[in-house]
Order: structure tokens, then C-alpha cells, then sequence
């Protein structure tokens, strides 16, 4: 029985692709908006179900819109800043 070396040396047909491609089309302000759209439509909708199916807790819409927004504004911030940080970078 003959047993043949493998050869690592051939060539794939595919291309190789940039994992980061994705990031290179967004920029940080679409990064950071759609963050922030994010944390805070999830921090409202987890205190409009707390408040109308638990209820957990009894504090007012103002005080849930203002509070969430805080929030949302400080992710988006955070992730525009990164999002910077990584493009000068490269």
C-alpha cells in the first residue's frame, strides 16, 4: 500500500473576504443613532410592559421617556465614539 503526501499548496477558487466589511460602509453616526433607536425603544418598551402586566412599578411616562432617552443617548454616544476610535485606527 502506498500512501501519498498531501499537498497544502493548491489554490482555492474563492476570494478572500474582509470580515470588517460590513463597518467600513456604516459610519459612526448611523452606528450611533441606530444604538441609541435601540437601547432606547427597549428601555421604553420593558417599562410600558412593567407597567401595564406586572406592575412593577407606577412611575409616570415622562419620567420613563426621559430617563431612557438619557440612557439611549449615552449608548449611542458611547458606540459613535468607539466606532471613531476603530476607524482611525485602521
Amino acid at each position: 500500500m502506498k500512501v501519498y503526501p498531501i499537498n497544502f499548496t493548491a489554490q482555492t477558487k474563492y476570494k478572500k473576504t474582509n470580515i470588517n466589511s460590513k463597518s467600513q460602509h456604516t459610519t459612526p453616526v448611523k452606528n450611533g443613532l441606530s444604538t441609541a433607536a435601540a437601547w432606547f425603544s427597549f428601555g421604553v418598551g420593558l417599562d410600558y410592559v412593567s407597567r401595564h402586566f406586572a406592575n412593577f412599578t407606577k412611575s409616570p411616562m415622562k419620567n420613563s421617556l426621559l430617563l431612557n432617552g438619557i440612557i439611549g443617548a449615552g449608548a449611542g454616544i458611547f458606540t459613535g465614539t468607539k466606532a471613531v476610535i476603530n476607524r482611525k485606527r485602521d
